[in-house]
């Protein structure tokens, strides 16, 4: 936890707007910071006194903070609130306006930390009075501005943040209306119901079984809904799902994606999507496609691929269509390990292996290609050099096409690149000494597979794969 500084111009004059923020990583790995407390502007003295207390008690500092919070009278004193602007400031200014029209406004530094605050804390009682003190803005000036910025008053703001997650938490959960309202910050399930009907137009009971048109934003999931018989209006779908799926759509997608848009929200907005699937992401992208519609986001490094699959089944209502499924890929599992216990007994090591002329990649065991079926299914076991440094578990490791020796195993399955200029460069370095050296290939145990039909860990892919391995590894 620490003190940071951001570079403001107030009435011309620069200065210095503190907040005090802590550092985490998200769920890719990738640094970021997490909101702690906004002190508004500080001299230089205060500055160093706040950084002092944080060097020598956090804590201490932060039930202090807490403290100042929620005394909103006493927090007036404590922080150096700006004085409220004038009419005249406020006013409509020419240079803001262009053809007519009035530009997006840019919110202040303080107005995005308020709004980080209340998305993180909305569970909780929070009030425009403590939020104004936090900003270090007066109540009257941070009500104009958050509504100037977001098109919202404060409270419909926050009413609309918890029924977004009363949506979530009745399609992705079993708890009942109280639990439900008390995770989202009111009291009572009555209270939920009437404030829920106010926004959504339906009572929550009601809500749940209403027909939902889906977007799903991941191969895996989009094909995952193909499988229990749901079409997904709005979709990322591989090349490989929707020509195996080609004969079961029920009806016509709204629009369907080979690969996912850079801008994500705005491409699927237009189509006013019910319930949004996606892997857990970034926390702005998670609150651009929670404006939208309730977000269903899964970690997918923690969880089994079946049970994102039941998951997923449950929030649709097709979890007896999810156990027919998953019951009759657990038989065809039964026979191909019967099938490799007559034809090699011991199954020995495994690698997946994504060739490529500048990067490959060698997957672990929560990142599809094959890997959830060779490990937990079929029971191999992944190299020991993956083992080591935990990468089994991380997803994949990137390196050099002359590196992947250092990830030999028994067995060696591996995709090649499907530009064609590229898949000739990389077939010429695979007749090379150096890779001709590898144990697997020496013993004629190297395959290759599909990248496409390799890449998802939904019920059909697995059921491709899992046909195809045993199909390699059985042949004479």
């Amino acid at each position: 936890m620490f003190l940071k500084r951001v570079p403001v111009k107030r009435k011309g004059v620069s200065c210095y707007y503190y907040k005090v923020v802590e550092s985490y990583r998200d769920e890719l790995g990738k640094p970021k910071h997490r909101l702690i407390s906004n002190l508004g502007v500080l001299t230089d003295a205060e500055a160093d006194e706040v950084r002092l207390q944080l060097r020598l008690d956090k804590d201490a500092w932060l039930t202090q903070r807490r403290a100042v919070v929620i005394n909103a009278a006493e927090a007036d004193h404590m922080l150096n609130r700006p004085r409220r602007m004038s009419k005249k400031t406020e006013t409509s200014n020419p240079k803001t306006e262009r053809h007519g029209r009035q530009k997006q406004p840019i919110a202040q530094p303080w107005l995005d930390s308020a709004l980080e605050f209340i998305r993180d804390n909305y569970r909780d009682p929070i009030t425009r009075k403590q939020l104004a003190a936090l900003s270090g803005v007066s109540i009257e000036h941070f009500s104009r501005e958050f509504r100037r910025h977001t098109g919202k008053t404060f409270k419909a703001y926050l009413t609309e943040l918890r029924i977004r997650a009363a949506q979530e938490e009745l399609l992705s959960s079993k708890s009942g209306l109280v639990d439900i309202a008390l995770n989202v910050g009111y009291k009572d399930g009555f209270y939920l119901s009437r404030k829920f009907k106010q926004v959504v137009g339906t009572a929550p009971m009601f809500y749940i079984k209403r027909p939902k048109k889906i977007a799903s934003l991941t191969y895996n999931y989009s094909a995952s809904l193909l499988a229990l018989g749901v079409m997904p209006s709005i979709a990322v779908v591989s090349g490989w799902a929707s020509n195996h799926f080609r004969n079961v759509e029920k009806e016509q997608p709204q629009q369907w994606f080979g690969n996912v848009p850079v801008r994500i929200s705005d491409a699927i907005s237009p189509y006013k999507p019910d319930l949004i699937f996606d892997y857990r992401i970034s926390e702005e992208q998670t609150a651009a496609l929670r404006a939208i519609a309730p977000l269903i986001s899964l970690p997918f490094e923690q969880m089994d691929w079946d049970e994102q699959f039941r998951f997923i089944a449950d929030v649709v209502g097709k979890g007896g269509e999810a156990s027919e499924c998953l019951n009759r890929l657990e038989g065809l599992i039964e026979q191909a390990n019967r099938k490799l216990d007559q034809k090699m007994g011991t199954r020995g090591t495994a690698v997946v292996v994504e060739l490529g002329m500048d990067k490959c990649y060698v997957f672990g065991e929560r990142w599809g290609r094959g890997t959830h079926v060779l490990y937990d299914q079929l029971q191999f076991a992944p190299p020991q050099s993956l083992l080591q440094d935990g990468s089994c578990r991380v997803g994949y490791v990137e390196m050099s096409i002359e590196s992947v020796p250092t990830y030999a195993a028994d067995h060696l399955f591996f995709a090649l690149p499907p530009c064609v200029d590229e898949r000739a460069k990389v077939l010429a370095a695979m007749n090379t000494e150096s890779w001709n050296r590898i144990e697997a290939v020496k013993n004629k145990q190297a395959y290759s597979i599909d990248g496409e039909s390799f890449y998802g860990f939904d019920p059909a892919s697995t059921q491709k794969q899992l046909l195809d391995i045993v199909t390699l590894l059985t042949r004479t």
